[in-house]
């Protein structure tokens, strides 16, 4: 079987990585930022690529990962 170019009739191109919309600093400001949730682990967990021990004060990255098991808000 012999490989045949691609039409370009009614073919939408690929965009290259060059025409890849530009997000400026500016516009980042203007995105509402996430709490942060202080929390106390009170039992043994990972968290975060860590071992969290009793005692341990760390912040969450989302308010979902929050688990009434081994944590409790500091």
């Amino acid at each position: 079987m012999a490989l045949r170019p691609k039409s370009a009739k009614g073919v939408t191109a690929k965009r290259g990585r060059s025409s890849a919309k530009a997000v400026s600093a500016a516009s980042l400001d203007t995105v509402p930022k996430a709490e942060v949730l202080k929390v106390r682990a009170i039992a043994l967990g990972y968290y975060g690529a860590q071992l969290r021990e009793e005692g341990d004060i760390f912040d969450l990255r989302e308010a979902e990962h929050f688990s009434s098991s081994w944590m409790e808000r500091a």
